[in-house]
C-alpha cells in the first residue's frame, strides 16, 4: 500500500491509499500524483477538470444522471451505468467528439507512469481517442482539432492543442498516423516514403488502423510531427465494452536516466518506445487530458481507472528558514 503523497509546490493529489502492479512492468516506486476512476456520478476532485465537445455534445460520466452537473455532467437520466461501474464517455454513437482536460500542473522531473483503461466499442470503428500532454504553463481549456487529429493536431476545425508535448493516439480508424489525413505543418522533417518521418511534403499515406501512434510537440499549426507508431495490434474496436477493454500504460523516464525515453504498453506488452523529444525534456511540469472524435463511422470512446504516478519519489521541498529581521532602535536624539 502506498499513500498518495502531497507534494509541496504542486496541486494536492487525491487522498486515497493505493498500490498498483502493472502487467508488463513493476509498479512505480515513486509517488501517486492523481487517481481518478471516473466510475461514479462525479469526479473525485472536481476543481481542475474542464470538459466539452462538439456543439450539442459534452463528454460525460455514464454513472451520472445529472446532465447539468459540472465540471463533467452525467450522460443521461436515468444513468447508463450503476455507480462504481461507470466510465468517462468521450463520444457516443452519433458522430460527435468530446474531451476532458485536467488544468492542473504536475511535475515531470521524477518521471511519469500513467495508466488507464479504455474501450472503443459498439459502432463501426472510428476514429479513436488520445491522451494529450501539454506544457504545465498552459491554460488547458480546449483540445486541438477533431476528426483524425483526435484533439491534438491542427485540422479543418482549428489549430492544434496549445503548447502540446505529446499526443498519444489509440488509433482505431488509422488517420492519426497518416500524413495525408492531416494538414501540412511547416517544421516537420520528411523523407517521402520512409515510415517514421511523415511531415511536410509527404504524399498521402494509406491509413494504418489499430495502432498506437505518437505525435510530438506543437503549437498552433507548427509541429505535431509524427514520432512513431506500433505494429498493427489486434482489433481495437469491439462490439461491447468488455470485449474492447484495453489497458494503456505510458512511462516517461525520470531525469536520473541518461537517455530518457517514452515507452508505451498495451495490455501489458511494450508496443512502442521513442526518445523523449527535447520539449518534453525541458518541461518542468505538464497538464493532460483525453479527447476522442468520430465522423461518418462511429464508436463509443471511453476511459476509466486513471492513475498517474512518478517513477522516482518526488524530491521533497525543503522548508525555507526565514531570515531574522533586525529592527533598528528608534532614533531618540
Amino acid at each position: 500500500m502506498r499513500a498518495v503523497r502531497s507534494v509541496a509546490g504542486w496541486a494536492a493529489a487525491c487522498g486515497v491509499v493505493c498500490a498498483l502492479v502493472f502487467a508488463g512492468g513493476a509498479a512505480a516506486s515513486g509517488d501517486t500524483l492523481l487517481l481518478e476512476s471516473f466510475t461514479g456520478a462525479s469526479v473525485s476532485d472536481p476543481g481542475g477538470w474542464v470538459s466539452g465537445g462538439f456543439p450539442g455534445y459534452n463528454a460525460c460520466l455514464t454513472a451520472g444522471s445529472d446532465t447539468t452537473a459540472t465540471p463533467i455532467p452525467g450522460c443521461q437520466n436515468p444513468a447508463i451505468d450503476p455507480s462504481g461501474s461507470g466510465v468517462l464517455q468521450l463520444t457516443s454513437l452519433v458522430g460527435n467528439g468530446g474531451f476532458a482536460l485536467r488544468n492542473v500542473a504536475l511535475p515531470t522531473s521524477a518521471g511519469l507512469d500513467i495508466s488507464f483503461q479504455q474501450a472503443q466499442w459498439g459502432g463501426s470503428g472510428a476514429d479513436g481517442l488520445a491522451l494529450l500532454l501539454v506544457d504545465g504553463s498552459t491554460n488547458l481549456t480546449q483540445p486541438g482539432s477533431g476528426g483524425g487529429g483526435l484533439g491534438y493536431v491542427p485540422g479543418p476545425s482549428g489549430n492544434g492543442i496549445e503548447n502540446g508535448l505529446l499526443g498519444i493516439g489509440i488509433d482505431s480508424w488509422g488517420n492519426y498516423g497518416t500524413f495525408g489525413a492531416l494538414p501540412n505543418t511547416t517544421n516537420c522533417t520528411a523523407t517521402p516514403g520512409t515510415p517514421g518521418s511523415r511531415g511536410t511534403g509527404q504524399t498521402t499515406i494509406e491509413r494504418t488502423p489499430d495502432r498506437v501512434v505518437v505525435r510530438g510537440p506543437g503549437n498552433g499549426t507548427q509541429g505535431y510531427c509524427f514520432l512513431g507508431e506500433s505494429a498493427t495490434l489486434s482489433e481495437i474496436s469491439g462490439a461491447t465494452r468488455a470485449e474492447a477493454t484495453r489497458t494503456v500504460r505510458v512511462v516517461f523516464d525520470p531525469d536520473t536516466v541518461a537517455s530518457r525515453n517514452v515507452t508505451i504498453f498495451f495490455d501489458g506488452t511494450q508496443v512502442l518506445q521513442i526518445p523523449a523529444p527535447p520539449e518534453l525534456l525541458a518541461a518542468t511540469s505538464f497538464k493532460f487530458g483525453f479527447s476522442a472524435s468520430e465522423g461518418g463511422a462511429t464508436d463509443n470512446h471511453e476511459v476509466w481507472n486513471l492513475t498517474i504516478d512518478t517513477v522516482n519519489p518526488v524530491a521533497p521541498v525543503e522548508p525555507v528558514t526565514p531570515t531574522p529581521v533586525v529592527v533598528a532602535p528608534a532614533f531618540t536624539g
